[in-house]
């Protein structure tokens, strides 16, 4: 599969996704570029080019696949766009996955963005902290992603903060109820536990075992073929825009069969 079938498959699902969406219209005349082209260009940053720069991926972009994008805009317009439009990946995100799944499995990884010495004087990323990553046992100068995968593999809930491991996952699970899920040393907590089961009907099991091998390879493949640890931004709301680009196109390679 070459990479104009690539964008073709990947834009004919997206775009009948927002076709179903109920969007509220917008102020203002409509933008130079739809937005299931938006949505499209942000998740093939990171199918294509996933260690690529933005403004390196545009440029190629231009001049390879002009003709499919005519509208293109400039480097720095596009960058506004993509922020804008980071709500809408979430969405699709839950689209390509089983947010009902009975079955769930949680893990956590750190998204350094900064050497741990430089971080407390850097000018960029004020609200990143020094996080420990409790299941890789180590510390850096970023957030922690929490994520939880369905019953089939693919990625249904994430999280990004600088909060440990179990407080994003009560956060996520505040929303859900009777569900079943396994995780790591990182999200420990007898009392949380507690709760969860007698309000809500969620048993989490903290486990190590060859069963959670599943999720580690997820997050391996996020890392090692989409990009997840080579994000090029100075800015929170960008970095949370490219690591849901990620996580869809994770999921779109599942369920269209497309290479990595």
């Amino acid at each position: 599969m070459n990479d104009e079938e690539i964008i073709l498959r990947v834009f004919v699902w997206i775009d009948d996704q927002v076709g179903e969406l109920s969007l509220d219209p917008q102020p203002g005349p409509p933008g130079v570029l739809c937005l299931s082209e938006v949505l499209s260009l942000m998740v093939l940053h990171h199918l294509l080019k996933p260690f690529w720069s933005l403004k390196v991926y545009r440029r190629w972009l231009a001049a390879n696949w002009g003709h499919l994008f005519p509208h293109l805009v400039e480097y720095s317009r596009l960058t506004r766009i993509f922020n804008q439009a980071k709500e809408f990946l979430v969405v699709l995100l839950k689209k390509l996955s089983n947010p009902n799944s009975f079955g769930l499995v949680a893990d956590g990884t750190s998204l350094p963005v900064m050497h741990v010495r430089r971080g407390p004087y850097a000018k960029s990323f004020r609200d990143a902290r020094k996080v420990y990553c409790a299941s890789k046992n180590e510390w850096s100068w970023g957030f922690l992603l929490e994520l939880i995968i369905d019953q089939t593999g693919l990625i249904a809930f994430f999280s990004i903060s600088v909060a440990a491991e179990i407080r994003q996952l009560t956060d996520i699970l505040e929303d859900l109820c009777d569900r079943w899920l396994l995780g790591d040393k990182g999200n420990r907590g007898h009392h949380i536990h507690e709760r969860l089961w007698r309000d809500k009907q969620i048993r989490i099991k903290i486990t190590n075992g060859k069963e959670r091998n599943w999720i580690e390879n997820v997050i391996g493949v996020l890392k090692d073929k989409l990009g997840l640890d080579q994000i090029h931004v100075r800015k929170t709301p960008s970095l949370i825009g490219r690591v849901a680009a990620i996580l869809c196109a994770y999921n779109l390679v599942q369920i269209l069969n497309l290479p990595l």
